[in-house]
């Protein structure tokens, strides 16, 4: 019966998918990626002005997100946000390999805002970029603030998410011994260095796969003129 129903929509020019199965952009995927793991967690590095938390809600996750944003002007938008959803919190705060102060480049379209310079090629693409200036912000290591995660939520199952222009691998350093309650991770990796100094990302993934993390989904962010790919949304999913 079921080889039937199939062949009657194929012939209507349609095809019969499983949910878990249908993965054709990020948002299925991630959905997907979230109910399979059962993260009841998200940990959201570079929220900027949560952006990445409204996407969640969305797509239908209701679990608990914890969001980090360490630039004042981005933060206080995201704190609003967060105010009116009970299972949502935020920090003021960077995370990286260790603990420090650091100034932040922060341009005018404050996405791009990075420990890193944009380089030449960036400011051909994006205009924005021309206006910088600069904020000292406070870094701590997820590993050291896991526990109060865990206080705050009841989570033990996260997906770590990350999205700091060039310095994920530093995030990733600082949580190496959180990473047995991290199932998944999405991470905005650079095809086209747009950082000075950035990791390049063969590297990136390299450092994720040590750890049991392997690509899931890989999702265009932007090209350029030529159609080559400049960065892209990389969902990793740990293996048994």
């Amino acid at each position: 019966m079921k080889k039937l129903i199939h062949l009657f929509f194929n012939c209507l020019g349609y095809d019969i998918v499983k949910s878990q199965y249908n993965n054709i952009d990020q948002a299925k995927h991630l959905l997907n990626v979230l109910v399979s793991k059962k993260i009841d967690c998200v940990i959201d590095v570079g929220a900027n002005n949560g952006q990445y938390g409204e996407f969640l809600r969305t797509i239908g996750y209701s679990g608990y997100i914890v969001s980090f944003e360490p630039v004042r002007a981005a933060f206080d938008v995201l704190k609003i946000k967060c105010e009116k959803d009970d299972k949502w919190y935020c920090s003021n705060l960077a995370l990286g390999d260790k603990n420090e102060e650091k100034p932040m480049n922060v341009y005018q379209s404050t996405v791009f805002s990075s420990f890193l310079e944009v380089n030449t090629y960036s400011k051909k693409i994006w205009q924005s970029l021309e206006n910088v200036k600069s904020e000292i912000v406070k870094i701590v290591k997820l590993d050291d603030v896991y526990a109060e995660i865990v206080g705050s939520t009841g989570s033990t199952n996260c997906l770590l998410k990350m999205d700091t222009q060039g310095y994920d691998v530093h995030v990733f350093n600082g949580a190496l011994g959180s990473l047995k309650f991290i199932t998944a991770l999405q991470s905005e990796l650079s095809l086209i260095p747009v950082y000075d100094g950035m990791p390049p990302v063969y590297d990136a993934l390299e450092e994720f796969h040590k750890h049991n993390f392997y690509i899931s989904g890989m999702y265009p962010i932007n090209r350029d003129e030529s159609l080559a790919v400049i960065e892209y949304d990389c969902v990793l999913v740990k293996r048994p």
